[in-house]
């Protein structure tokens, strides 16, 4: 079999399993980039070397180390599988050491940044009301662009104050908080225009948003309240995962609104101030209240 044709059965099996189609594109994209020109060799061709120049070729393309990552587990997951159901002996991947990842804080946004966002959001004439709903969701939530995009009405539960999002890791229910649901019925009741038959919440055009639209309105009032850095909805969603841990919240309740798998993940979305975590330590060290 040659490895285009193992390629397809590898991603046929996703389809299969339920795979979420944001993940089947992701392996499909990804190795074909990566094994083009190699597709039409046997799949026993797939030796520890062949692996090698190719992660290589990608590394020598300049790309950031988070695309070589990306690269890295999606040929790790299909050799696994090829050697899995036995079209190879040995997995190739196997001991082959990950990239390194160099962990960078983001910087995310103070409250004087966040005060100005909103006031950029509310001064829009025709969309107040959307953008802003917009902004508390992904501020005051903690969503994903794409959870806002694919939002219908029927995911709210205007009663118990609870969202079902369709997220990354399949559905989830997300509560939410008595200013972003009063936000959201705002716009819902005054401003949404949209067709009869379309059931998205945020739409444009009186058609559904996508998570693209979402990430421009971002940019654009970011830039608009002159924060000094291109700005999206993902470090919205570490603004919000900082200031839940910073005010109290706990890791395992921040794992659970954010929807991440595991709670290292979460915790990746925290970027405490220093003066945060000096007044942790000033708190809860070994030290605190000891007459020295």
């Amino acid at each position: 079999m040659q490895i285009a044709e193992a390629l397809g059965e590898f991603l046929t099996e996703h389809k299969a399993r339920g795979s979420r189609p944001k993940t089947i594109r992701y392996y499909g994209s990804t190795l074909d980039n990566l094994l083009r020109p190699y597709l039409g060799q046997p799949v026993t061709d797939l030796t520890p070397f062949l692996c090698n120049r190719a992660l290589q070729a990608v590394a020598e393309r300049g790309v950031k180390p988070a695309t070589l990552a990306a690269a890295d587990r999606a040929l790790r997951g299909f050799t696994a599988w090829l050697t899995g159901v036995g079209l190879l002996q040995t997995n190739p991947m196997q001991g082959r050491k990950r990239p390194k990842l160099r962990y960078v804080p983001k910087q995310v946004l103070t409250q004087p940044e966040i005060q100005k966002l909103f006031a950029i959001a509310k001064a829009d004439a025709r969309y107040s009301e959307r953008n802003t709903a917009i902004l508390y969701l992904l501020l005051g939530c903690g969503m994903r662009a794409g959870e806002v995009a694919a939002l219908q009405l029927s995911d709210i539960d205007w009663t118990q104050g609870i969202l079902k999002v369709n997220g990354k890791t399949g559905y989830g229910q997300l509560p939410v908080d008595r200013q972003t649901l009063q936000a959201l019925r705002r716009y819902v009741t005054h401003s949404r225009k949209a067709l009869p038959q379309v059931g998205y919440v945020f739409v444009f055009n009186r058609r559904g948003i996508t998570a693209d639209t979402v990430s421009r309105l971002i940019a654009r009032i970011g830039k608009r309240a002159n924060i000094g850095r291109p700005i999206g909805p993902h470090i919205l969603r570490h603004t919000f995962a900082t200031a839940f841990i910073e005010a109290g919240g706990d890791p395992f309740s921040l794992k659970r609104i954010l929807r991440h798998s595991t709670l290292h993940t979460s915790m990746l979305y925290v970027h405490n101030s220093p003066g945060s975590l000096r007044g942790s330590m000033e708190n809860y060290g070994p030290l605190r209240g000891l007459n020295l």
